[in-house]
């Protein structure tokens, strides 16, 4: 990385590592990620899963995380490829999800809807995907 000290480095990098191998662990079949990260009940969400795909696929990039973790951000593209219309909107995107509710039904209950922080986390996750030819 060369901008900060090699202890800080792998200590960066090893938070990195920890906090994909725990979304790895929780990306469902399809390849998508729950609303609710950890509640398999809740919706599948296009923009959570092309922004946590976009940040592997970076770092992977980058030669921060091995190529082990393509296989993830690839069962991801497939996923929100498969959630874009022929339009080009990407849906299956939450309506929003405001921090701080006490009730896990209420992001349960959040509409899923076409959103510009969708089709940016989407375009941001091919543009990666796409930077090191898809390898």
């Amino acid at each position: 990385m060369g901008v900060c000290s090699p202890a800080v480095e792998r200590y960066l990098t090893g938070v990195l590592k920890n906090q994909v191998d725990a979304l790895v662990s929780l990306q469902a079949k399809s390849g998508m990620w729950h609303t609710l990260v950890d509640d398999p009940g809740s919706y599948e969400e296009a923009s959570a899963t092309a922004g946590f795909a976009y940040g592997i696929t970076k770092a992977v990039n980058m030669g921060i995380l091995d190529a082990s973790y393509k296989g993830a951000a690839e069962k991801a593209l497939d996923a929100v490829l498969g959630c874009i219309t022929e339009d080009g909107i990407v849906e299956q995107v939450s309506y929003g999800t405001p921090m701080g509710r006490e009730s896990k039904d209420f992001y349960k209950e959040i509409p899923l809807q076409p959103m510009p922080y969708g089709q940016a986390l989407a375009i941001l996750f091919f543009m990666e995907w796409l930077n090191d030819g898809g390898k």
